[in-house]
């Protein structure tokens, strides 16, 4: 890896990137990382939005929308984008697809400028580190989500993008230290108090997992909104 380039949420891409992971802790890429724990689960289909919805090449019936977002125009099963409750929805044969307010957006507007995306998460971040690391792919973008479209920054993303830096130059990062300050945050504490789902996400999210799969995101066309996101080993 010759350059390491850290972004804020919307900030343009830099010329030529190589790889660009892609960060939400609260929740996408981490109900992503739970999801692809299923052996049964080859993979996730994702829409950037809900209008995207309409682009995606599977019938209603074969898919369970997993979002925080809300339309009547799509029918079909419907789970909050949770990484606590989708582990013990029974999926079935049906694709769970993701349709979020920050994370897929940032997932599609990554693979309109580099050649590579990759997911990354507390629960997985060591196993994305080592992919990286020996990948050596000639420049790295990392892109904590927060909320996309204001560029609003979100405490949890932006230290995991500082943790995943550190893994990356060969340095361990103080997860504990880490958690401690993100249970502190105050609108993670404010919504932990408001949502009764939120406390058990955090926990979950925050939660390493050394076996962790490394996922990465396929754009079916940039220009449609909609791609999938498979097991990169």
């Amino acid at each position: 890896m010759h350059t390491l380039h850290r972004l804020r949420p919307g900030e343009p891409f830099p010329a030529n990137v190589g790889t660009v992971i892609v960060i939400d802790v609260l929740r996408m890429t981490s109900t992503a990382a739970v999801l692809m724990r299923r052996p049964s689960c080859a993979s996730l289909a994702v829409a950037g939005t809900l209008d995207d919805l309409a682009e995606l090449s599977l019938p209603a019936p074969a898919c369970v929308v997993v979002s925080e977002l809300v339309s009547d125009r799509w029918p079909g099963t419907w789970v909050d984008n949770s990484p606590s409750r989708v582990a013990a929805v029974p999926f079935g044969e049906r694709t769970p697809v993701l349709v979020t307010t920050n994370g897929t957006k940032a997932l599609l507007a990554a693979a309109a400028s580099a050649d590579r995306v990759l997911l990354a998460s507390f629960i997985d971040l060591h196993a994305v580190a080592l992919h990286v690391r020996e990948g050596a792919p000639r420049s790295v973008a990392i892109l904590p989500a927060g909320h996309f479209s204001t560029g609003e920054a979100r405490v949890e993303d932006d230290l995991c993008a500082d943790a995943l830096a550190l893994l990356l130059d060969g340095r361990e990062p103080d997860l504990s230290a880490i958690a401690s300050a993100i249970h502190a945050d105050p609108r993670v504490r404010r919504r932990v108090l408001t949502e009764p789902d939120y406390a058990a996400d955090v926990e979950v999210a925050l939660l390493p997992d050394r076996g962790a799969s490394v996922l990465s995101f396929h754009a079916q066309r940039a220009s449609l909104g909609v791609g999938r996101i498979v097991r990169a080993r």
